[in-house]
């Protein structure tokens, strides 16, 4: 994000015409009622230096509240220098790089943020665009004008009022409780009735969940316990700083998922040579998810569906002598089923669940550890 968030911000002179309080906002295009979501840190930089215009595919647009009240993509902390603005998100920002942009206000509620470029002894001013090019309620931004009318920006700042919010909806119950696999840029603190985890001890079969309390630091990975079953039951109030810490902790966290998928003839392909390609790829031998296994929360071994970890969100790190479920209470009352030992890239086949299939078996269809490399076989 730093890179593209200097690129679209550079070279600015003058001051904004606008006097907003630092804080945390939601950037709503006027126009179109779309939300701004960070959804990577890359921008093209070449194309970026043979022309003005700049494209930024990795930052979305999105249509409906719903779907952003549980995203901390959307969530931006805007905060005033005398050169400008710093906008940061997703636990990177401009000011890094002593990048700023100019805020106008257009009265109404309405903003326009723009930076000026120098091409060739030129100067140009672009403008933040939300793009008409859009497929179904999902669009990008821009600074082309020719393909975008939308240009005016609501600011909302981010409070627990209705459709102002962030929360965390459950992923998964044990009973009448929700939990969540959750990490965030930003620090925040919990609403009442909310519990955060750390792993702060394993073994090959348990893990141990710890209290961390209701103040969360920037980047640190959690199990959330939720208050209720939606977002607006779990909010989260955005933090500038903490100076909270957690000493041990297990857990890694996601911040971007961001697969370039090419459909060609009914068949994905994946374009992983594309520079805007930015996942964490899921490693079964390696890696465990939140579960409930047996009416117990645990952490174990993926479906064959997930193949990248989904953006903002935590997973247990183990060894690869680990099972494939371990449990989050100390006991080992679950049956253990050990993943092969042997590393990720070891010969052979194998199950999601670690099981190497015998050398002349033919796999069923299903998805398959080959090689150290998942396959599907249709």
């Amino acid at each position: 994000m730093k890179k593209f968030l200097t690129l679209l911000f550079t070279a600015l002179t003058t001051l904004s015409a606008s006097a907003l309080d630092n804080g945390f906002y939601r950037m709503q295009c006027v126009e179109t009622g779309r939300y701004v979501s960070f959804r990577n840190n890359y921008v093209d930089t070449e194309s970026a230096k043979r022309t003005t215009e700049v494209q930024f595919y990795s930052l979305r647009t999105i249509s409906g509240f719903e779907n952003v009240a549980n995203d901390p993509g959307s969530i931006i902390y805007i905060k005033k220098y005398d050169q400008g603005y710093a906008l940061r998100s997703q636990g990177y920002g401009t000011d890094e790089s002593n990048y700023y942009i100019q805020i106008t206000d257009m009265g109404d509620g309405k903003y326009r943020l723009w930076a000026s470029y120098n091409k060739d002894g030129v100067t140009a001013t672009r403008y933040m665009r939300d793009c008409d090019d859009s497929s179904g309620d999902f669009s990008y931004v821009t600074t082309e004008e020719a393909i975008s009318k939308g240009w005016n920006w609501r600011l909302i700042p981010v409070t627990a009022e209705d459709q102002k919010y962030i929360g965390v909806i459950p992923e998964v119950k044990v009973g009448s409780k929700g939990y969540a696999a959750f990490y965030a840029g930003i620090a925040y603190k919990l609403s009442s009735g909310m519990k955060a985890y750390a792993v702060d001890s394993e073994t090959d079969e348990t893990c141990t969940l710890k209290d961390i309390g209701n103040e969360i630091p920037a980047k640190t990975p959690v199990v959330i316990e939720c208050a209720g079953d939606n977002a607006a039951d779990n909010k989260l109030t955005p933090l500038e700083s903490s100076s909270v810490s957690v000493s041990t902790n297990y857990l890694k966290g996601v911040m971007f998922c961001y697969p370039v998928l090419l459909k060609n003839r009914g068949q994905v392909i994946e374009r992983r040579d594309n520079p805007y390609w930015n996942t964490v790829d899921y490693d079964v031998f390696t890696m465990r998810v939140l579960a409930v296994e047996d009416g117990k929360l645990v952490f174990k071994t993926a479906g064959e569906d997930l193949d990248y970890m989904p953006a903002n969100k935590s997973y247990l790190s183990v060894p690869t002598s680990a099972a494939a479920i371990l449990t989050t209470d100390g006991s080992t009352a679950i049956k253990s089923i050990k993943v092969s030992s042997t590393s990720s890239t070891s010969s052979g086949i194998f199950t999601l669940n670690g099981v190497r299939l015998p050398d002349n078996a033919t796999p069923q269809k299903g998805v398959y550890i080959k090689d150290g490399k998942k396959i599907v076989i249709k």
